[in-house]
């Protein structure tokens, strides 16, 4: 175990240091590239690699990884009677204390899962739009562990020091490099999805170089996991399953509140991690040695992630994203998302001189005042993504007697309203709603004369379980209906996006062109930011006023984004990938899944030397159609309730909640009828696929109450087939370790949305159901006869 261990740690050293030495071959191949752009990428690849510098650099690295392998042999032993010690240690702790340390140990591991998930995707970009990995690097550390549980080794004293060197390779690579050198790594790997702020990588260096980081941090992150899964799996050991069960989904359920209290709070990933590090060593031995490395690691890495990475740009943490603060030349604020421009503040007032001596502050203030003189004069508006303030500043320029002004981030929300220098939030006439606006709109009894979306967009994924953009479902045809049906009869909606390519243009002008019966929206490319807007009125016989487009940065785009030979695809709310033009299977997804697979099978096959058990397939095919209807739940509850994090949250929460109730059910009635808990499973999953197919249920209480019934029985039915199950096989922490295994299968089969829409989800996960039940039928069955001709062959 100690030596397997060790060459894995071996690995992941090598690893990263190899990853800034690739990252900046990559870099010196953009660069020859952009001087020569017919030049050979492995000739100028391996002639940035083979000058002296590079050779001395990777002669460095392999040196090195040499010391760091010396080192380890020499400290093996101590390393292996630590390991030894650490085992003995829980097994040795007091009975009375063992449904706690169950408890602790569960709510530790969610609440580590969670904010490195969290963490990793405020560090670089990419992670934010693609969380199922760092999701799923934390699925197959924790199963492996779960796995070796029963070894009488438990390397927990690697977990600090582990966790510090991701903090630091992560930050190194994010803010060490050159800035030219950066640029190759600040693209997206996948081309199926438009990313704001980012390019899509578009030649085999980029995504080669991304990947390369991509396993060395999937590694490093599996490393960390894997002795805490046998933390959880050691502890589970010693109590009767269904009730280890029971505490392990307490404790989970105690992590999901605790990493969303933190996160209510706004705070930084110092205070995350310093309650991770306060719980991993009360659950080490008792040593001065140990303790004393441990608390040496642990200060180095909370110094890592306090360390200021610019002093000019300060960091809040939102419950949504790192928003950063800056200011340009006037005092105005800036803000940046994970290290991009996102929105920044304008003083546009009439008062200011300096906007009509300016031609360029001029088309910004002709820009957000456009909707309101395409309309004439609004009396109340609705402003979706309000942002800082300046949609809301220029309704009030505008003369609007009543704004609501939604606004998703608090954070954002509270920028603006300090530093907006024409301060709209503090006028009487503005109504702030911190909500999300699909839901806001949904279940708001005001009528309006105007909709207006601002430049909304989003840097991150809806949940860790989702590939789902935060603000996604505004965007769905059945979202602009939403917000169609809170018009007056004359009234109008506004659209502002920055359109990246024609299809997304022509995609937008299609889903208002369907959300308004068929006629086709207004389209205004204006030359802030790069933003087309789209006006759509209930009013047939609306035209644009002649006096709207003498502005010379304002054009009419209708007949390009009105072009029948440009393919997009409508989004909607069963297929809300706003941000995929066309509805392609995600092909470049697929390197992805398949360096997944193939790097959790390597770590198995490092660490076990046993096949996997076929009583456990049922409990893999579990873990994975319970994945995939937490997906679902997620989503449409989300949908249902709104995408805030706090409904997002509960939601997580009441998944935890439900299997819990389903483990109660079944050790207090003793169920064992396991085939009806089946047909209920897949009866319930075969309704919710019918009622999703007719657009769900209504909107009103009834219709709320009734979705999440339909959404949570599933959970429910699946929580008491699981717990059925585990009463009558094997060791708990096999059977954990299969199942979570099968979650990381579940979060790759997640990926078939993106073109299956999220209703054949229940297809899928009914498939996976079904197959457990034939498996363990099957299988029953084959034991039972085994067993009879036993007993009539016994003398």
């Amino acid at each position: 175990m100690t030596r397997q261990y060790t060459r894995l740690l071996t690995l992941a050293f090598l690893g990263s240091g190899l990853a800034p030495l690739v990252t900046y071959a990559a870099s010196r191949y953009m660069a020859y590239h952009q001087k020569a752009p017919g030049t050979n990428w492995i000739w100028a690849a391996t002639g940035t690699l083979v000058g002296w510098r590079s050779f001395v650099l990777v002669a460095l690295v392999l040196a090195a990884t040499a010391v760091v392998w010396r080192l380890l042999l020499w400290f093996e032993q101590h390393v292996e009677a630590n390991a030894r010690k650490q085992a003995e240690f829980l097994a040795s702790l007091p009975l009375r204390y063992v449904d706690l340390a169950i408890f602790g140990s569960a709510a530790l591991s969610l609440f580590l899962e969670l904010a490195i998930i969290r963490w990793q995707a405020t560090v670089f970009e990419f992670f934010a739009f693609y969380k199922n990995f760092s999701l799923l690097a934390c699925f197959a550390g924790l199963g492996l562990g779960y796995a070796l549980a029963a070894r009488k080794h438990i390397a927990l004293l690697f977990t600090i020091p582990m966790l510090c060197w991701e903090f630091l390779l992560m930050v190194g690579m994010r803010y060490g490099l050159r800035a030219e050198d950066f640029q190759s790594l600040n693209v997206m790997p996948f081309r199926e999805q438009l990313a704001m702020g980012l390019p899509t990588a578009s030649r085999f260096y980029y995504v080669s170089q991304i990947y390369f980081l991509l396993t060395v941090v999937f590694v490093i992150t599996a490393v960390i996991f894997i002795p805490v899964g046998q933390l959880c799996g050691a502890l589970m050991e010693r109590r009767e399953k269904l009730r280890a069960y029971g505490l392990n989904l307490l404790g989970s359920l105690t992590g999901v509140v605790l990493i969303f209290a933190v996160s209510a709070f706004w705070t930084p990933p110092f205070l995350w991690f310093l309650l991770v590090f306060v719980g991993l060593l009360l659950f080490s031995i008792r040593e001065r040695p140990v303790l004393v490395f441990g608390i040496a690691s642990a200060t180095l890495a909370l110094g890592v992630l306090a360390w200021p990475v610019n002093p000019l740009w300060p960091r809040i943490y939102s419950p949504y994203q790192v928003l950063e603060f800056g200011y340009d030349d006037q005092g105005l604020m800036i803000i940046r998302a994970a290290g991009h421009y996102y929105q920044r503040v304008h003083d546009l007032s009439y008062e200011n001189r300096n906007v009509d001596a300016n031609p360029v502050l001029n088309s910004i203030r002709n820009y957000y005042e456009l909707p309101y003189r395409a309309f004439g004069h609004p009396h109340n508006v609705a402003i979706v993504g309000a942002g800082t303030g300046n949609d809301v500043a220029a309704a009030l320029r505008s003369e609007v007697a009543i704004v609501d002004a939604i606004e998703i981030d608090p954070v954002i929300q509270m920028a603006g309203s300090n530093a907006h220098p024409e301060h709209p939030y503090s006028d009487p006439r503005v109504h702030v709603v911190i909500n999300d606006a699909r839901s806001f709109l949904r279940n708001t009894d005001r009528s309006y004369d105007m909709v207006v979306y601002g430049l909304l967009d989003s840097h991150t994924l809806l949940s860790h379980a989702s590939s789902v953009r935060l603000d996604s479902f505004v965007y769905t045809v059945e979202g602009l209906r939403e917000a169609r049906s809170r018009l007056q009869p004359h009234g109008m909606i506004s659209l502002s996006f920055s359109v990246l390519t024609p299809e997304l243009g022509h995609k937008i002008y299609l889903m208002l062109q369907e959300a308004f019966d068929g006629r086709p929206p207004i389209c205004i490319r204006a030359t802030y930011d790069g933003a087309v807007i789209f006006l759509a009125s209930n009013d047939a016989s609306f035209a644009l006023p002649p006096s709207v487009l003498q502005n010379a940065e304002l054009t009419d785009a209708t007949p390009t984004f009105a072009d029948p030979h440009l393919r997009a695809d409508v989004s909607t709310d069963d297929w809300p990938f706003f941000y995929m033009p066309k509805r392609v299977y995600p092909v470049s997804y697929l390197v992805m899944v398949g360096l997944v697979l193939l790097l959790a099978i390597l770590l198995v096959g490092a660490f076990s030397d046993t096949p996997p058990r076929l009583s456990h397939v049922p409990f893999f095919l579990l873990g994975a159609g319970f994945m995939l209807i937490e997906t679902k739940g997620i989503t449409e509850l989300g949908l249902t309730f709104g995408n805030s994090w706090q409904v997002i949250g509960v939601v997580i929460a009441g998944i935890m909640v439900m299997a819990f109730l389903a483990n109660c059910v079944v050790q207090r009635w003793n169920v064992q009828r396991i085939e009806v808990c089946y047909v209920l499973l897949l009866g319930s999953l075969l309704v919710g696929w019918f009622i999703a197919g007719h657009g769900g249920l209504p909107s009103n209480w009834a219709g709320r109450a009734g979705t999440m019934v339909l959404l949570t029985c599933p959970m429910f039915f699946s929580g008491m087939v699981f717990s059925t199950l585990l009463r009558s096989h094997g060791e708990i922490s096999g059977i954990i370790s299969a199942n979570l295994f099968g979650a990381m299968c579940g979060g790759l089969l997640e990926y078939n949305s993106m073109y299956f829409g999220f209703r054949s989800l229940y297809l899928v996960a009914a498939g996976l159901y079904l197959l457990a039940f034939v498996w363990d039928l099957v299988r029953s069955k084959s034991t039972e006869q085994v067993l009879r001709i036993s007993a009539q062959s016994a003398p």
